[in-house]
């Protein structure tokens, strides 16, 4: 759907190795330095994202007042126990 719109900017990757494990902050760190494009979408490995997601945040970008956005966070077994009820408030606080 994005290769339509923006035909010259074929999505990219590659792959950092660190000398050893930093954490995920930052390693999260290491990737934005590296990065090229204007934007940077960063998710966790469990994250499931709805398919306007990107356009929408990147919609939200376009304002230069604007310097971060978010989408809105929900733990898909928030009604599996009061534990994961918690972690999904704490997502919506």
């Amino acid at each position: 759907q994005a290769e339509g719109r923006f035909p010259s900017q074929r999505p990219r990757s590659s792959v950092i190795l660190l000398p050893s494990n930093v954490g995920k902050r930052k390693a999260q760190i290491a990737a934005i330095r590296r990065s090229s494009g204007d934007l940077v979408l960063n998710v966790d490995s469990d994250t499931e994202i709805a398919s306007d997601v990107v356009s929408k945040l990147v919609r939200k970008m376009q304002d230069p007042a604007v310097g971060a956005a978010m989408g809105q966070l929900t733990a898909s077994n928030r009604n599996d126990s009061w534990l994961t009820g918690l972690i999904d408030m704490e997502y919506w606080l």
